[in-house]
């Protein structure tokens, strides 16, 4: 059985440029294969489209059999990918991460755990386990890449450039940890710049440029037609006179740079045998004439790492509040609707936190998880769509309902509240946060700066709350304004959460549920339509 299957695989992106035209190719299950090409060539594309990073224009995949499009699950699990850049939180643990990755797999946590330990002492990591990843070095910063990608125990493993910005000795080390790697079964396409690195380890190998394989052969015999004679050295120090080796004709095109011309008859292996006895050390070698160019506790731990920042602000907040609107302002007004000003705001105050902070959860942490891109590990693993919604959507809802409590339990220090009924309170809580947390998702999906996540919760949500009658009743607004507030759907939240807790309404309690319901159904659907098709968060 072929690991790996390619039929007239298409790729034209948006601005027209067509990337692949065509594509097929084979790669036998055990191999150990190379997909080489220029910049702009196609691989990236290729490889985006294999790891569902990137939707195909038309063509087909499949991986062991299981075709990519009608047989998604199954595709992506005998799937891992090591992706070109660090795409971790930078914040997490090694073990952590490599942990997290077989929970997207489904991996049960006792196997999970046994796996972690594992690929992290298979990649000399163990030790640094408990180490937060941005204080790793960038060697070892993709050895977590590649355990993170072993853990599900991957049927096929794409290393996409695994060794870049590396130098020699430790790409050395790596190549031999991938070679046994390989040796135990798992079939491995690599994609590098560096031909000597793809003829030190793989035994076939396709060349992708314009969009078309151009090359597809095993690796003996294109090095028996390749002539190479050029290759560009970046040196660890700088060096002030070139040496002189026999046979190889050097050039010095920069302090720390050496153009070599290397016949192809003796190689280069005497080369670098001259260049240590000189005390030179190379870091990378580059062929000149042919370069090659668990959702829910995770986000909860994230905020309660935090705390402080997410919790103390809205206690202060809410405290400012009782002290500016409901004292100095309620001594005026007196009553509304039978209840004492001071108690009547506090509904308002404790639901404006709730949507504020489960939106705000939401849109921070699934763009930043799309911008350090560290989505691409939930888009590789075969994580359903409404798994990854549920996630974030759930972390927005515990802590929205987190700081509303905090904000209740403040209240209690100003206002006399007896719980009219509790259900329909609590109720009401739960679905607004759900709602907020949604439209904080579509928010982050849809953004394509930082800027672009604060605009609608200070130009849209924030005029909307406080025009949803927190400090006072639809009843006191002139008719024309009573109209225009009754088309704000967050009125209808915070009428209904406030006869949930004082039994005071300017609204048909009935109607708050339709509402809200509607809104989480069509934000619900096409949340899972922009995951669907990959909008915002695909090539």
């Amino acid at each position: 059985m072929n690991a790996l299957s390619i039929r007239n695989l298409r790729k034209t992106y948006n601005n027209g440029f067509e990337a692949l035209k065509g594509i097929n190719l084979d790669v036998e299950e055990g191999d150990f294969f190379a997909l080489l090409g220029p910049n702009g060539a196609g691989k990236s594309t290729a490889i985006g489209i294999i790891s569902s990073l990137i939707n195909e224009s038309s063509g087909s995949v499949s991986i062991f059999g299981h075709d990519l499009k009608t047989d998604r699950a199954r595709a992506k699990s005998c799937l891992g990918l090591v992706p070109q850049e660090v795409n971790f939180n930078q914040f997490d643990t090694v073990k952590s991460i490599v942990f997290n990755q077989a929970g997207y797999y489904g991996t049960p946590r006792k196997l999970a755990l046994q796996r972690t330990e594992q690929c992290l002492k298979q990649m000399d990591l163990w030790d640094k386990r408990d180490t937060v990843s941005r204080r790793l070095s960038g060697g070892m910063k993709r050895r977590v890449m590649i355990a993170r990608a072993m853990v599900h125990a991957p049927k096929l493993l794409i290393l996409d450039e695994p060794t870049a910005g590396v130098d020699i000795e430790i790409r050395r080390a790596m190549w031999k940890m991938m070679q046994d790697v390989n040796q135990q079964g798992t079939t491995i396409i690599l994609t590098t710049h560096y031909l000597e690195e793809a003829e030190s380890l793989c035994r076939n190998i396709a060349i992708i440029d314009q969009g078309l394989i151009v090359e597809n052969t095993d690796m003996a015999s294109l090095l028996a037609r390749l002539h190479i004679d050029h290759f560009i050295l970046d040196l660890a120090e700088p060096i002030a006179k070139v040496p002189f080796i026999p046979g190889y004709q050097i050039e010095r095109v920069a302090d720390k740079v050496l153009n070599v011309a290397v016949p192809k008859e003796i190689g280069l292996n005497q080369f670098f045998s001259q260049l240590s006895a000189h005390n030179i050390k190379v870091i990378s070698l580059k062929n000149k004439s042919n370069r090659l160019e668990q959702f829910v506790r995770k986000e909860v731990f994230r905020f309660i790492r935090i705390w402080p920042q997410t919790l103390l602000p809205p206690a202060i907040t809410t405290a400012l509040y009782f002290l500016i609107f409901g004292k100095l302002i309620g001594d005026r007004i007196g009553t509304i609707n039978g209840a004492t000003y001071m108690d009547y705001i506090v509904p308002g105050i404790i639901l404006m936190s709730v949507i504020s902070h489960s939106y705000a959860n939401v849109v921070s942490s699934f763009y930043s998880t799309k911008f350090q891109r560290n989505i691409e590990e939930l888009l590789v693993a075969p994580v359903p769509n409404w798994v990854i919604l549920g996630g974030y959507v759930s972390g927005g809802i515990i802590r929205g309902l987190l700081v509303g409590l905090v904000v209740a339990l403040i209240s209690l220090l100003f206002a006399d509240i007896a719980v009219n009924n509790a259900l329909i309170a609590l109720s009401v809580a739960v679905l607004t946060a759900t709602l907020f947390a949604l439209a904080g998702f579509i928010n982050a999906v849809l953004a394509e700066s930082f800027d672009d996540i604060s605009i609608i919760p200070n130009f849209v949500l924030t005029p909307l709350s406080y025009l949803g009658g927190v400090f006072y009743s639809v009843e006191m607004l002139p008719g024309i304004w009573q109209t225009i507030s009754k088309g704000n759907p967050i009125l209808y939240m915070i009428n209904a959460f406030r006869y949930g807790l004082i039994g005071v309404t300017d609204v048909n309690i009935q109607l708050a549920y339709i509402i809200t319901g509607g809104f989480i159904v069509t934000l619900t659907l096409f949340s899972l339509f922009l995951l669907h098709k990959g909008i915002g968060i695909k090539n």
